[in-house]
């Protein structure tokens, strides 16, 4: 049974609900709809190729997954044929490019997570470490000094935290092409939040 985010009373929860399974979901419901064809951009491939991945291994990698995943098993022929012209559902043309932008979407999601997987993940780990382990030790020195914790600053980073890891969730879902000013920008924020968070615990006071 499906959780809608307003029935979970913790609005971190909530929130967290709605960009990690909510929006990839209606994205990959709607956006087909606007954008039905969305190959992966020539310049997002030149951006992978710039960081020194061989980008015909990672696409053998994809295609394979996603040939055993979804083409072995049936899954994207059948939902094919039963969108087609001459399928028992919604017969005619936008239902069909509808279906093939969902599989397209599906797709280049799959690439870009082997992508991020290969460039992404470690950075992403040792900021995230850093920058706890700083705030937690600007948390111990505002203590040990008894000085107040702001909660704003807590309540507002901590929010920031959980939007930046729903458009970590919807980033290979996006119809822009990935750069790197974007993944460092994500980066950074993601950071940044996970920092203010950790300063701006509760100390006790």
């Amino acid at each position: 049974m499906a959780i809608h985010p307003v029935a979970i009373k913790n609005s971190f929860g909530s929130h967290l609900a709605l960009w990690c399974l909510f929006l990839p979901l209606l994205s990959l419901i709607f956006l087909p709809l606007v954008f039905p064809n969305q190959p992966i951009s020539e310049a997002e491939v030149w951006m992978v190729a710039s960081l020194d991945i061989n980008v015909n291994a990672l696409t053998e990698s994809a295609n394979g997954k996603f040939t055993s995943l979804f083409i072995d098993s049936g899954i994207k022929p059948k939902s094919e044929a039963l969108f087609s012209s001459d399928g028992v559902l919604f017969a005619g043309g936008l239902p069909q490019r509808w279906m093939n932008g969902v599989w397209m979407m599906i797709y280049k999601a799959l690439w870009r997570t082997y992508v991020l997987t290969r460039i992404f993940f470690l950075p992403l780990l040792v900021l995230v470490v850093a920058a706890a382990v700083d705030g937690s030790g600007v948390r111990a020195r505002k203590k040990y000094k008894f000085e107040m914790s702001n909660p704003v600053f807590f309540y507002s980073s901590t929010h920031l935290v959980v939007m930046m890891c729903g458009l970590f969730a919807f980033l290979p879902l996006a119809p822009i092409p990935l750069s790197s000013t974007v993944l460092v920008a994500l980066l950074l924020a993601l950071g940044a939040g996970v920092w203010l968070s950790a300063a701006n615990f509760q100390t006790g006071n």
